[in-house]
């Protein structure tokens, strides 16, 4: 394997390990500091400028994983969630507790093959198993 010398939009000069899909590619825990995955950028609470191209590519389990890196340097806060936003997660949870019966809230998420609390189902004799018979 060749070692190709990079220069970085900073001026740092770095190894990468070469060019895939145009992109300069480096393998697991030798990307240079300042380039993050997706994953990294939304655990910091940042996020990709609009039409961000990605600088490079992460490369592992023997080529056939990859992520792209983008340039820390240029990610922008990510948005904030707004109050009409938490609402409608906020009912969102409510309607899958609620049972579609009788109506009572749980606090744990109800089958969604029934919708039903157990007390509804055992009343009903609807557990929202499929039918085993054979046609």
């Amino acid at each position: 394997m060749q070692l190709i010398d990079l220069e970085l939009w900073d001026g740092r000069n770095v190894w990468c390990n070469g060019y895939r899909e145009g992109l300069p590619w480096w393998k697991w825990r030798t990307a240079p500091s300042g380039l993050v995955t997706l994953s990294q950028l939304h655990a910091r609470r940042l996020r990709r400028r609009p039409r961000q191209d990605p600088y490079g590519l992460l490369v592992w389990k023997r080529g056939r994983r990859t992520a792209e890196l983008y340039r820390l340097d240029l990610a922008i806060p990510a948005r904030s969630m707004s109050a009409r936003w938490l609402a409608s997660i906020e009912a969102m949870g409510r309607a899958h507790r609620t049972c579609r019966r009788c109506g009572r809230q749980f606090d744990r998420y109800l089958p969604t093959s029934t919708w039903r609390c157990a007390e509804c189902c055992a009343e009903t004799g609807d557990w929202g198993e499929p039918d085993h018979r054979v046609a």
